[in-house]
């Protein structure tokens, strides 16, 4: 597609060698453009996908890192990373608009000279290896869900005695499989008709909330539930709120499939997804913390009882963990239809290779990295530099029309925090409840 000026005062973009990256057209919420423009999904279907992305795997160890931050700097945390990655999310979005690229590769190739090359290594390498530790997360939350109805049927007994190999491939195996198989055929769908998956998906993640309430209910406040101290364990739930929260590498696709366009549109989409999604993670965090106490698990799902209740909030998981996973694959599979679409008249057959490989990959590192806890940690810490500070910042500093040197500041700034913020978690893993003890000024009475 050729970009044009629809305004007299718009100008290319110009990199640091004084050549343009992009022709663009201003932002203005043209409606004979918007109408002209965009894809078949409605408003309402892209927001409840950008929800849907949110609420995968990394929502099941957010009590686990409260248990380690306390409740008030946790609530606090939820809201700064969710304001930071609305923030990063639209900066993306506009750049996206302006250049008409529509996927974070595509987008980077316009950064002219070493800036490009270097920021587009770093986007593949990221891109590719945090995607496919959240897509194995997602693996992982379908087997450990389902596995307590297999060793039920087969006797816990009985699958006890077996040695480890046969344990994993009698019942672990099978169950990553299956798991697999599950999501396979989602990842075929487009946006719109995702959005019934995804609708489900949020009304699955609201049952949720309502069986951690009815536990709560019923047990009661734990002992020795933290409500306010500053530990170590803030870094972690940092970390363990930007796996659920990045999802930087899947909005271009999401924007590009919106009806009728527009960076003000989607951001109303996005103010309104993140909004659900802090008042969510604030009240699942909470309630499991202080239902379940400094020992909840990292996958708060293991602490449910093995009853009617925790049997359907397992069942409800796989749901809702089956709908976010097709969302998050387009940010593996779309640079690869773009390609075929420009190269091949419109033909796809290698995305659906990319697809189906792709789907069996992470099964395969499932079986690997199977503790939930540890990869939404790492993944997350990883995510901070890449998704939330150097793609950002090089897209705001070269293709956001703020030409002032504060902007741009902010851009330095911008990156500079997110790799020390990568960093510290990558130092400072695991939720230590214990050293929160140490510090804590104001505990919950236990009920």
């Amino acid at each position: 597609m050729t970009v044009v000026s629809t305004s007299a005062e718009a100008s290319p973009v110009m990199g640091g060698d004084g050549r343009p990256c992009c022709e663009y057209r201003t932002l203005e919420d043209d409606s004979a453009v918007a109408k002209a423009e965009g894809g078949k999904a409605s408003f309402m279907a892209v927001t409840v996908n950008l929800t849907v992305a949110g609420l995968g795997a990394g929502i099941l160890s957010t009590p686990w890192a409260m248990a380690g931050a306390s409740v008030v700097p946790s609530v606090i945390t939820i809201v700064v990373v969710m304001l930071l990655n609305g923030i990063t999310v639209m900066i993306l979005v506009r750049a996206a608009e302006r250049c008409q690229a529509f996927d974070l590769g595509a987008l980077l190739r316009h950064i002219p000279g070493t800036h490009g090359r270097f920021v587009q290594f770093v986007c593949n390498t990221f891109t590719f290896g945090s995607m496919m530790l959240c897509l194995s997360s997602y693996i992982v939350v379908i087997a450990d869900s389902l596995q307590p109805f297999v060793l039920a049927g087969l006797g816990r007994a009985v699958v006890y005695e077996y040695d480890t190999w046969v344990f994993w491939w009698s019942v672990r195996a099978p169950l990553l499989g299956l798991g697999a198989l599950i999501v396979l055929p989602l990842c075929f769908l487009d946006q719109q008709h995702l959005s019934f998956s995804s609708t489900l998906g949020i009304l699955v993640n609201i049952l949720m909330l309502v069986i951690v309430f009815v536990i709560y209910g019923v047990r009661g406040t734990a002992e020795d539930v933290c409500i306010l101290g500053w530990g170590r364990g803030t870094v972690t739930m940092f970390s363990t709120m930007m796996q659920c929260a990045i999802i930087q590498m899947c909005v271009l696709p999401m924007y590009e499939e919106l009806e009728g366009r527009t960076p003000r549109k989607f951001g109303a989409a996005v103010a309104i997804s993140f909004t659900f999604l802090t008042m969510l993670f604030s009240a699942f965090a909470g309630a499991a913390y202080l239902a379940f106490g400094p020992q909840v698990r990292a996958n708060v799902i293991e602490n449910f009882p093995w009853s009617t209740k925790g049997a359907l909030a397992r069942l409800a998981l796989v749901v809702a963990v089956a709908a976010s996973y097709p969302l998050l694959l387009t940010s593996i599979t779309a640079p690869v239809r773009h390609w075929e679409h420009s190269r091949l008249q419109g033909r796809i057959r290698m995305t659906h290779v990319v697809t189906v490989m792709t789907v069996l990959a992470s099964a395969v590192f499932a079986s690997v990295f199977s503790q939930l806890g540890t990869l939404n940690d790492i993944n997350g810490a990883l995510q901070i530099a890449c998704f939330i500070g150097i793609i950002p910042g090089f897209s705001g500093i070269y293709f956001v029309d703020h030409t002032t040197r504060w902007w741009n500041a902010f851009m330095v700034v911008l990156m500079g925090f997110s790799v020390l913020a990568t960093i510290a978690g990558l130092v400072y893993r695991g939720n230590h409840p214990e050293a929160l003890a140490q510090v804590c000024t104001w505990y919950a009475t236990a009920s």
